[in-house]
């Protein structure tokens, strides 16, 4: 079969040099930094919730008399993290970024989650403005012939 190369625009980077672990995205997608806020807000209030609720270990599981509906809540957020971080990138990247780890298994008292979300949007950012000032300059130059 053949094959066409072409730059479409795609950045990658990987997860802590392991080129297994390849998260692309569009720079050329601007809603990327809107879905970025809202995940992050609807994260920490689920966060906050279950913190309310049950205490956490270090690695992610639950101190509490109740483990069945600890587990539970547990799975449940685990679920709504991974579920989020692959809202940002509208693609499913999660696996890719927490392997098998609960993302909220803490490394250093920073759950993981928030490690990679801190990790990742500078970059992110860095590159939607590249994106957008290149884009700016291609249609200024046709919109300055304009009068």
């Amino acid at each position: 079969m053949q094959s066409i190369k072409f730059d479409d625009g795609f950045k990658e980077f990987m997860i802590n040099d392991d080129p297994s672990r390849v998260i692309r995205f569009n720079p050329a997608d601007y809603g990327i930094i809107e879905r970025f806020d809202k995940a992050r807000k609807e994260i920490a209030a689920e966060v906050d919730k279950i913190q309310e609720d049950i205490n956490i270990k270090p690695d992610g599981s639950a101190e509490e008399d109740d483990l069945g509906e600890a587990a539970d809540l547990l799975d449940r957020t685990n679920k709504l993290i991974r579920d989020k971080i692959d809202y940002i990138f509208d693609s499913p990247v999660s696996d890719i970024a927490f392997g098998r780890q609960s993302p909220l298994s803490s490394v250093k008292g920073l759950p993981l989650f928030e490690r990679f979300i801190r990790a990742a949007q500078p970059y992110i950012e860095k590159e939607v403005r590249k994106e957008q000032e290149a884009s700016q300059k291609r249609i200024s130059k046709y919109t300055s012939q304009v009068q």
